[in-house]
């Protein structure tokens, strides 16, 4: 289990979504999460609870979620779901390695 932190600063600047004041539903293939802790601007409606794979990110919003890896190694992606956002670079890969109780 990992914990990852997202960050859409929604004014510029520099990282995967840095340069873009919109909207950034962020999916990852092959492994569900669950979200621990939303906080900048708060918007009504969401549904936080459970195991997700796709996870909608606002303008000024920082999210922190928790991965569950388990014994399927390999190379997955995670990207921002506008597939305009996908083009523009908003894409990146990690890789699961297998842990040495399960070589």
């Amino acid at each position: 289990m990992e914990v990852w932190e997202f960050i859409n600063e929604g004014g510029g600047g520099m990282g995967m979504m840095g340069g873009m004041n919109m909207p950034h539903p962020i999916h990852l293939h092959g492994k569900q999460f669950q979200v621990l802790k939303r906080s900048g601007v708060r918007h009504e409606g969401y549904v936080d609870e459970g195991w997700k794979d796709t996870v909608l990110l606002m303008p000024g919003e920082r999210i922190k979620v928790l991965v569950k890896f388990g014994d399927y190694p390999g190379l997955f992606l995670y990207h921002c779901h506008n597939l305009e956002h996908e083009d523009m670079g908003m894409m990146r890969n990690y890789l699961v390695e297998s842990s040495p109780a399960s070589v």
